[in-house]
């Protein structure tokens, strides 16, 4: 595996080279991440990430790739490693995942990943593949690319050396013209292909191959019959072009599609390079086609952009990367838009170059993008807008810039003639909605508490129960397909976006903080206090501990955190780094950040666990009582099936009963209310408040993964606990009213007995929708057990519970039938699929309506503004799936 990837160095990374495989060990994802980006596009093959579960699912269906060969790229298929394989090794494991899934999907190929993992653990994945080949009539092909051997570029690369060494020149086309071409490094993100190749067709040019958006497998192994290799993305593939130069004898050029301008260089190269290879010097035609289509492709978009001259003289600042860095320069500059900076981070050399080529050797780059020095620049150049990656959108919202997205995660097509439209159109847009929107600023109201009340508080103390063995066991195979399963530490991440001031550190490869950052902020649609230790190769062999500790250093004196979660990874659990020892080094160095270890391996529990974890983890900031119990003041330890409107809501329950709640933690904030941008989590739970719990009366705890939490409060203090398996539907709304009763003052609130009135109104009106439904359900344990509770008072069988790792809850679900699983468990015979945005393909593919809820939901608006406890939230998700159902039914 090394071996590769020095050969890789040596070809890219050598100062000689123009091309560089990276600038430095910077950028934002891994190697492993960089190989899926190349490979995952072949959508008639199957990818298999063998690996703990972070990797694959905090990826799949996250990259903006679209397809008309198949759809296997939308699917997720990975061995979820746990700690047992890592002990006694998972090769036959892997053997068995790849039978499984030729038998299942019938893939035209197999592709198979390792991890960080499985690379630190030495499995071989070569020697799998090459007896799972022996045995199938299709190709299975290992991909080396664990992500601590590089950052992303370096993946992209590894994937090209894939391609070459076991793709191209494997197959022969049913015919050949003089005019073939390859595009190379062009994925389809959001149909930009299908925008490009309608124009090249028309100019008389033929793609024979697509390396590698919405290719098939077959097409790429005849590539190296094409006369003209056109290279789309030089940083990420330029080593596929140069070898079949080498080998083939193919010449090569490089283009970009992004823009008028650029569009119609890149057709005149084309044009011009099959000339001399021809020998024809125009005589084919070919000349005049060209000319043709570039004189009609102008007039017509120069007719339509009249409707976007005024985006003329507006100022954009850019952060993006490779071939993107220096062509959306010439496409904001057709539109008549100033570039006043560009982000160079993710840049080459040569990327830089060709930035100065256009805009001057006083090109205005930014090698520092860090959101405080982007902000910075968008102040001080006056901009309009900033056009960078998704995970910057929040920078420009919460500041009130309009956003325009061109990374791999959007959903609109940038390229080719009709691209500038669309980017023109998306630009337009953001900027008048910006420029209609008010200046006023609303001041919250602050929370109003009833500190002077007095009374009694019953004693409502509940025994723990002991954790029991369940009779319920995982499907029993070796590969999980579209996994329902997330890694604990993104669990863990989403507990501490809960706590004001605090910063979440994963101690792993950058890859896993990347990926996880973008599925979080993808569901909340906030920014994501999230870090990383950015693990290497020579972290990996020589130890990491000081990294961590450097790392941490650097966070603590730049942004004065009051708390700081290390969360461990699946890659230094494995290789057994000390966290502890770093923590203790730590806290003595900085005694005013407190800093706390987390164990969340990936290869072990799930999002619930690692959120709980993290839970109890907080705990360690409680203090003994100096000043007596506050007696109206109660602990509420709040699972992560809640959503930011759900926190609200409870807290606004509970005041209104005469109580003070701390929340802990507290996710209120992720509903958009804050405002401007910080690299801390901000709008939590206090650390003062934390420190104040053991002076609470009673703890509710909301979920039975919150059981620990508040069974050490019990011991440590005294405090009393009652475990909440729900708080939607009428009993569970009913049983939280009783108990705030109980501990306030006064009797149950007007306005609650209303809701409750309406509520079950609502449910003899919907009821007939519900009455012999059948539901399947694919979340979470305390979701699951939440919904199937309601469900059952509507009159709903929930005939199958899919959870994506144990929980005592488990064993309390309503539901005929519960299984560890994935959503390729999902079977037919349902009415309707509760299940994260994850279930849309499920869903489609079964004909039964979807239900969008969990984690994550990002493919609809509001999901973190959805209430779904009390007699509100239950009142909202009976009208929700019954809508679904009878649109359906």
């Amino acid at each position: 595996m090394f071996n590769n990837v020095n050969k890789l160095l040596e070809k890219g990374c050598s100062t000689e080279q123009g091309h560089k495989v990276c600038r430095s060990r910077g950028g934002e994802s891994c190697a492993f991440d960089g190989a899926m980006i190349v490979l995952q596009p072949i959508a008639d093959a199957a990818h298999i990430v063998h690996g703990p579960i972070a990797c694959c699912g905090n990826s799949w269906e996250g990259r903006g790739t679209l397809s008309s060969k198949g759809d296997l790229h939308k699917m997720g298929f990975t061995t979820d490693m746990n700690e047992m394989d890592i002990v006694y090794g998972s090769e036959e494991k892997l053997y068995k995942a790849v039978m499984h899934t030729y038998e299942t999907v019938r893939p035209k190929a197999i592709f198979v990943y390792a991890t960080c993992v499985s690379g630190l653990t030495g499995e071989d994945i070569e020697a799998v593949c090459r007896k799972a080949e022996s045995e199938l009539p299709v190709r299975v092909i290992p991909v080396n690319a664990p992500g601590f051997v590089g950052p992303k570029n370096l993946g992209n690369r590894i994937a090209g050396e894939v391609l070459l060494d076991h793709v191209i020149g494997t197959g022969t086309p049913h015919f050949t013209t003089s005019r073939d071409i390859n595009l190379i490094g062009e994925y389809n993100i959001a149909g930009d292909l299908w925008l490009v190749e309608p124009v090249l067709n028309k100019a008389g040019i033929r793609v024979l191959s697509r390396i590698t958006g919405d290719s098939t497998f077959q097409e790429i192994t005849y590539a190296h019959r094409a006369k003209l290799n056109v290279v789309v993305c030089s940083r990420a593939l330029i080593n596929v072009a140069k070898e079949m130069e080498r080998k083939y004898g193919i010449p090569y050029i490089e283009v970009s599609f992004f823009g008028k301008s650029e569009m119609s260089k890149a057709l005149k190269a084309i044009k011009d390079a099959l000339n001399r290879l021809d020998g024809s010097k125009g005589f084919n035609g070919l000349n005049s086609l060209t000319e043709k289509v570039i004189t009609t492709e102008e007039k017509r978009i120069e007719e339509r952009l009249k409707a976007y001259e005024h985006l003329k003289g507006k100022k954009a600042v850019l952060y993006t990367g490779g071939v993107k860095s220096w062509s959306f320069i010439s496409a904001l500059l057709d539109l008549g838009i100033e570039i006043v900076g560009v982000g160079t981070k993710k840049s080459s050399l040569e990327d830089e170059e060709k930035m100065k080529e256009i805009l001057g050797e006083d090109a205005p780059l930014i090698e520092d993008v860090t959101p405080k020095n982007l902000l910075r620049i968008l102040k001080d150049k006056n901009a309009d807008i900033l056009v960078a990656g998704g995970r910057n959108q929040y920078l420009a919202v919460k500041e009130g810039y309009p956003f325009v997205d061109v990374n791999q995660e959007r959903h609109t097509a940038y390229a080719g003639y009709e691209g500038l439209i669309n980017l023109a159109e998306r630009i337009s847009n953001s900027i008048n909605f910006y420029d209609r929107q008010s200046a006023v600023s609303i001041q919250p109201s602050a929370y109003r508490r009833k500190n002077n009340l007095k009374g009694t508080v019953p004693d409502l103390r509940t025994e723990r129960s002991g954790v029991v063995e369940s009779g319920l066991s995982p499907a029993l195979q070796a590969i999980t397909i579209n996994p329902l399963k997330h890694s604990q530490a993104i669990g863990a991440a989403m507990a501490f976006q809960g706590i004001h001031k605090s910063l979440p550190i994963i101690h792993g490869a950058q890859g896993c903080t990347f990926l996880g950052k973008v599925l979080l902020t993808n569901h909340f649609r906030d920014p994501i206090a999230l870090a990383s230790t950015k693990l290497f190769t020579e972290q990996v062999v020589m130890g990491s501990d000081e990294k961590l500790v450097e790392i941490a250093k650097g966070f603590i004196e730049k942004n004065r955190p009051e708390v700081i979660g290390i969360l461990s990874s699946g890659l230094s659990e494995a290789k057994g780094d000390d966290l502890e020892g770093a923590v203790k080094q730590l806290q003595t160095e900085y005694p005013d950040c407190r800093v706390l270890p987390v164990a969340t391996p990936d290869y072990a529990g799930g999002l619930e666990t690692g959120f709980a974890k993290a839970t109890e983890a907080l705990l360690h900031l409680v203090r003994p009582v100096r000043s007596g119990l506050i007696w109206n003041q109660v602990n509420i330890l709040a699972g992560p099936h809640l959503t930011p409107a759900d926190y609200t809501e409870l807290r606004e329950i509970i005041e209104a009963f005469g109580l003070k709640p701390i929340i802990l933690p507290d996710l209120s904030a992720l509903d958009g209310s804050r405002q401007g941008m910080s690299p801390l989590a901000v709008g939590g739970t206090s650390v003062d408040d934390i420190q104040s719990m053991s002076a609470s009366v009673f703890t509710l705890a909301i979920g039975q993964s919150m059981e620990a939490s508040a069974s050490i409060l019990k011991e440590r203090y005294g405090i009393g606990y009652k475990i909440f398996e729900g708080i939607s539907g009428l009993k569970g709304s009913d049983m939280l009213m009783e108990t705030l009763l109980m501990l306030g003052a006064g009797t149950m609130p007007e306005k609650f007995a209303r809701q409750r009135r309406i509520l079950v109104d609502n449910m003899r009106d919907a009821h007939f929708y519900f009455g012999g439904k059948k539901i399947c359900l694919a979340l979470e344990p305390d979701l699951s057990l939440q919904t199937s509770r309601w469900l059952a008072e509507m009159g709903a069988d929930v005939g199958l519970a899919i959870v994506p790792h144990y929980s005592p809850a488990v064993d309390k679900v309503c539901a005929e039938e519960a299984v560890i699983g994935d959503l390729h468990s999902v079977r037919g015979g349902s009415d309707l699929l509760i299940t994260s945005s994850h279930g849309e393909e499920t869903a489609k593919r079964l004909d039964i309506p979807l239900y969008q809820l969990g984690f994550p939901v990002y493919k609809q608006i509001g999901a973190v503004h959805r209430l779904t406890i009390g007699y509100r939230g239950a009142l909202t998700l009976i009208n929700e799936a019954a809508n679904l159902m009878m649109q359906k039914h």
